[in-house]
């Protein structure tokens, strides 16, 4: 596989899971898991990425992302699932894509059981009693299970672009409506399309509704329509927040005030307001895979449904796997903000949010008592601040060429 001698990393290619400016905790929990998962999904299916450059980096206090490593090595996937198809043989399954059927089996049957765990594991954290030893367990336990989400999250990702460019060449001549309805739901941002719509159905409520800025549901939930509304979603999506997967970003559980400001910021007339919810979308999808297979010959009616069903179930599972990547930064910010408490409390930290300016590992020797005192970690967390707040008023590039 070629290499690029000074890869090309973009902004836009990691934005779907941090977008902003990412604090120095949740990077030590997510750039090396990403890192990790990305190399062992593309593995899993028989395309490995090279090991001169990393995939995932952190410039500018942003993610970006390798763009050429991946492309190279999606066109190879995509290639061979293709060559797989010319041998009249099931995309993923046989031939040369044997290794890719396999793997894939295996995520869509292995991938409910893992969200449910993570949702066992998610209650038993916020159970727990507050202890030294309690902390560091978790700590321990929060990078391998993002890893384990984030792997699953890409293999589900490449297997559903890979069964969709394959769906879209066996389509036969007709509307032009046809491909956009089969894959409608689908674009932009993997696993989010029903957050997303949520959001904006919220918001449009709230807008014919009155004022709410000065509302606060832990205290008690609105009447009405707009208030059945607003519980049913906080229910949902509360360990959600302005950037999900940025463990600094408040909660919408913890932060009313935050929430209606969001919703504020949301166009009437946006994308995602007008998008299909994922129901929605499952039923479009499903009505022109049966207009496109009465245009297809037997045999490869059957492919074709196969391969549809399989898209379908991968769609389904990439919402799960994105709210179970949530609850895992959602647990990470929990525990983070209770070891913040003890370190206000006897000065080594000003303020809890200053948590988030430590690497994990810092944090684990904050808490085990290596550091101690004032001295060992104010310098550390000031010194990240004024980096922080630097990098914050910086324009980064959308593209960078580097080592």
């Amino acid at each position: 596989m070629p290499v690029t001698t000074h890869p090309v990393y973009s902004r836009q290619a990691a934005s779907h899971l941090l977008p902003g400016l990412v604090s120095p905790f949740t990077w030590s929990i997510l750039g090396q898991a990403a890192e990790r998962a990305v190399r062992s999904a593309y593995a899993s299916l028989g395309h490995g990425l090279p090991a001169a450059h990393p995939i995932w980096r952190r410039h500018l206090g942003r993610a970006y992302v390798n763009r050429p490593a991946l492309e190279i090595a999606e066109l190879a996937l995509f290639r061979a699932t293709e060559e797989s198809s010319s041998l009249g043989q099931r995309l993923l399954g046989g031939g040369p894509s044997r290794q890719q059927g396999a793997a894939m089996r295996q995520v869509l049957e292995e991938a409910p059981g893992q969200f449910d765990a993570i949702e066992r594991w998610w209650q038993t954290v916020n159970a727990m009693e507050w202890r030294q030893a309690t902390i560091l367990q978790i700590m321990e336990e929060i990078e391998p299970r993002a890893q384990a989400v984030l792997t699953t999250c890409m293999k589900l990702e490449l297997g559903l672009r890979a069964n969709r460019q394959l769906l879209a060449g066996w389509l036969p001549a007709g509307p032009g409506t046809l491909q956009a309805e089969l894959f409608a739901g689908l674009d932009g941002d993997p696993g989010s399309a029903g957050y997303r719509l949520a959001l904006a159905g919220l918001a449009q409520e709230e807008r014919q509704g009155p004022a709410t800025a000065a509302l606060d549901w832990r205290e008690a939930w609105p009447d009405g329509e707009f208030g059945q509304l607003l519980r049913s979603f906080v229910e949902r999506y509360g360990r959600w927040g302005p950037v999900p997967l940025e463990a600094a970003s408040p909660r919408w559980r913890e932060a009313p005030g935050e929430l209606f400001a969001h919703l504020a910021s949301l166009d009437a007339g946006s994308r995602d307001a007008l998008a299909p919810g994922p129901e929605g979308a499952v039923q479009r999808r499903s009505a022109a895979a049966a207009e496109a297979s009465r245009r297809l010959g037997l045999l490869r009616r059957r492919q074709f449904k196969a391969l549809f069903e399989q898209l379908q179930r991968q769609a389904a599972l990439l919402e799960d796997c994105r709210g179970t990547l949530v609850t895992v930064v959602d647990a990470a910010r929990y525990w983070a903000l209770g070891a913040a408490g003890e370190a206000t409390a006897d000065g080594r930290l000003a303020s809890t949010d200053q948590v988030f300016l430590l690497e994990l590992e810092e944090l684990k020797q904050m808490m085990t008592g290596e550091w101690s005192s004032p001295e060992q970690v104010r310098p550390i967390v000031l010194a990240r601040g004024e980096q922080q707040a630097k990098w914050q008023a910086q324009q980064p590039p959308a593209e960078f060429q580097g080592e």
